[in-house]
Formats: C-alpha cells, sequence, structure tokens
C-alpha cells in the first residue's frame, strides 16, 4: 500500500492495488463503546463525503483509534458499522497493537494486541485500561496532592472516606469517582486496611500515569502577529485571562435556550509553566501554551497566528485531551494561569530537550516529599 499526503479533507489517502482508499481517523482518550460508536459515526460520514471528491473506485475508511480498546468492545465497533455503513470499510486500532478492519481487502492489516512484558498477558483488564481517563487524573491529583503546597497545585484538600465525598469535592459523578476507586483498589493502589481513601504504591501508579501521558495532546505551532519582547507571552495570557474572567458570568447565561459556548481556557504548559512555578531549568525552548480548543477569536486575541508557523514557531500550543486534568488544578501566579506541578512533570518527562533532567529536579524536589512519605 502506498501512502500520499493528505488532500482536501482527508486525514489519509492510500493506494493499493486499483483501489483509492479515503480514510478519516479519530481518536478517542478512552476505548469504550460509548464513546468509540459516535466518533465511528462521525468519520464514517466524513469519509464518504472526501470519498466523493473522487473516482467511483475511491473507497471510503473510518477508523477509530484509542490507548487500549477490549476486543468485545473493537467487534461492537465493527457490528454497528456492518449494521450502518455496509459499504464503508471500518479500522479500529490502539496503542497495543491491536487491529481490527474490515471491508475491501483491509482484513489484512488485522493483527492480534502484542503481549505486555510486564504483565505477561495481552492486556489488563477494561477498568485498567480507563485508570487514567481525563476526570480520573483530575481525582488522582486530589487524592495525590494534599501535602503539595497551594501555589503548586490547585485541588480541594481533605480527607475523603468515600467515592460520593471525593466526587462531591472533584465538582463529577458519583459514579465515576466510584469507578475510579474499583479501580485503584483492583490493581491494590488502595490501603484496604484503612478506612480512608489512602493511594499506595504510588511510585509504580505515577511511572504508569507517566506512560499514559505521553500522547495526550495536539501541539501546533503559532508565531506572534505583532513580536513585542520576551514578555510577550506572559502579558497575552495575563490580558485573556483578566478579560475571561470579567465575561464568565455572561457566558454562563442562556441564550435562544442553549448555554453560551465560554471562551477556552488557557494555561502556562512545560518548561514555561516550570520557570513561573520556581523551577527553570532548561533555556531556549519555545514556550508552550495550553488552549482547550484551537478558537480564532482567541487566537486574535492573544495576538497569535497559527498560519505559516511550522518553521520557527514562537509559541507551541496545546490542545489536550485530558482538558479537565489540565485546567482544573491550574494555578494563578501574578493574574497569570499556569500548569499544576503534577501536570509539568508528567509533561516535561519525555521532552527532548532535558525534560527528563527538569522532571527529576521537580520530582525530587516536590513531588517525593509530598505525597511518598509513609506511603510507598
Amino acid at each position: 500500500m502506498r501512502k500520499q499526503p493528505s488532500v482536501g479533507k482527508a486525514d489519509l489517502i492510500a493506494d493499493s492495488g486499483d483501489n483509492k482508499f479515503i480514510v478519516e481517523l479519530k481518536r478517542s482518550a478512552e476505548g469504550r463503546r460509548d464513546r468509540l460508536v459516535p466518533l465511528l459515526s462521525q468519520a464514517i460520514l466524513q469519509a464518504q463525503a472526501a470519498a466523493q471528491q473522487f473516482s467511483e473506485s475511491a473507497v471510503p475508511v473510518a477508523v477509530v483509534a484509542s490507548r487500549y480498546i477490549p476486543e468485545s468492545v473493537a467487534e461492537q465497533v465493527k457490528q454497528f458499522a456492518v449494521s450502518h455503513a455496509p459499504n464503508v470499510g471500518i479500522g479500529v486500532i490502539d496503542s497495543e497493537g491491536f487491529r481490527l478492519f474490515r471491508g475491501f481487502g483491509l482484513e489484512k492489516f488485522n493483527s492480534e494486541r502484542a503481549a505486555h512484558p510486564r504483565l505477561g498477558l495481552s492486556a489488563q483488564s477494561e477498568l485498567s485500561s480507563y485508570l487514567f481517563s481525563d476526570l480520573n487524573q483530575w481525582m488522582l491529583k486530589i487524592l495525590l496532592g494534599a501535602n503539595i503546597p497551594e501555589s503548586l497545585l490547585f485541588v480541594p484538600r481533605c480527607e475523603y472516606r468515600s467515592g460520593r465525598q471525593l466526587a462531591s469535592a472533584a465538582g463529577v459523578s458519583a459514579m465515576s469517582a466510584s469507578r475510579l476507586i474499583r479501580q485503584l483498589a483492583s490493581e491494590g493502589f488502595l490501603d484496604a486496611r484503612r478506612d480512608s481513601l489512602r493511594v499506595v504504591r504510588i511510585e509504580e501508579l505515577v511511572r504508569r500515569w507517566r506512560s499514559a501521558n505521553l500522547q495526550n495532546a495536539r501541539e501546533i505551532p503559532a508565531r506572534w502577529i505583532i513580536p513585542s519582547g520576551k514578555e510577550q507571552l506572559l502579558s497575552a495570557v495575563r490580558s485573556y485571562s483578566s478579560s475571561m474572567d470579567a465575561k464568565r458570568s455572561q457566558t454562563q447565561r442562556l441564550k435562544a435556550g442553549r448555554p453560551v459556548q465560554s471562551a477556552p481556557r488557557i494555561c502556562l504548559g512545560l518548561f514555561a509553566a516550570a520557570e513561573q512555578l520556581g523551577f527553570k531549568f532548561v533555556h531556549g525552548v519555545a514556550p508552550h501554551l495550553y488552549l482547550e480548543r484551537l478558537h480564532e477569536d482567541a487566537l486574535r486575541q492573544l495576538g497569535l497566528s497559527i498560519e505559516s508557523a511550522a518553521e520557527r514557531p514562537d509559541v507551541h500550543i496545546r490542545v489536550p485531551e485530558n482538558k479537565e486534568a489540565v485546567f482544573r488544578p491550574a494555578v494563578r501566579h501574578e493574574g497569570i494561569p499556569v500548569s499544576d506541578i503534577l501536570q509539568v512533570w508528567l509533561d516535561v518527562s519525555n521532552h527532548p530537550a532535558r525534560g527528563r533532567e527538569q522532571a527529576e529536579q521537580i520530582w525530587k524536589r516536590i513531588i517525593a516529599p509530598s505525597i511518598l512519605k509513609g506511603r510507598r
């Protein structure tokens, strides 16, 4: 199969013999049926629309992906496609090497899941695969962060005795909190001898968390429309945040029967955030800015453009999949929203620009003393 650059609105165009495959790919943070089927439906419609731009022999292909997708869920997704879109090729893939394709000879790309070297199993339980979902990461920061200074992590601080208490503090459903507690308990990360929610085996937990965080954001290069100096980013973020704070109550009102969509949240990330938190270590790296979603008005207000920015970016825009885990615990420094110290540690750990050294400094100075004491 020969790949071609994306044309029109297709994510990928590939030639194989006489067939031209027009591929649309959607990625989900969680490999659940209720997450994958809507994304697959969207990919089917977009692939069909893109295929109409080509000859009648063009084959629309819809693919959904996640970090881990149970075989049972993949089969349900495939059957949904067979029933509702039999003339579209279908693919279900995950990060552990599992691939399930259907239609137009695509089955030759099917692959079983690679054996997991640590577990000695093809995959752990379905519950384990969701341990680091967006809301779970937010709740983990609450459970682990009680002793981290408030200037470095914004979380409610209390001792929780039940999932209902945790849900209330986190602002999530009781079902979400209970699911996380079951997952932690099933994998031995909760101290069963206590009547409160006390996390143990933390080093193993955060090691897995760091691995799960590898591909949790899209990164888009951006440039200043009118450059104005090294403090430009801080000034722009402060001004944007101040404006959004002033409009917050207005955006929560109903308009024509629907909530007004609020402007996207922002915060500094990675090394720029580390510097604001007092951990400047790496120099010469273009700063990172988390933006909840790509939004033309937000970019304009910040003074940024993504046009022709790939060669020499001034700022890297990050659009996270784990939005709540990034923005809810962010802290404010002199009016500037900044990623919390746990998020900074997760993000820089695998960055090629001396990220591992930066992460080690943060781990030794703050995280380990705060979260490991008496809980290894």
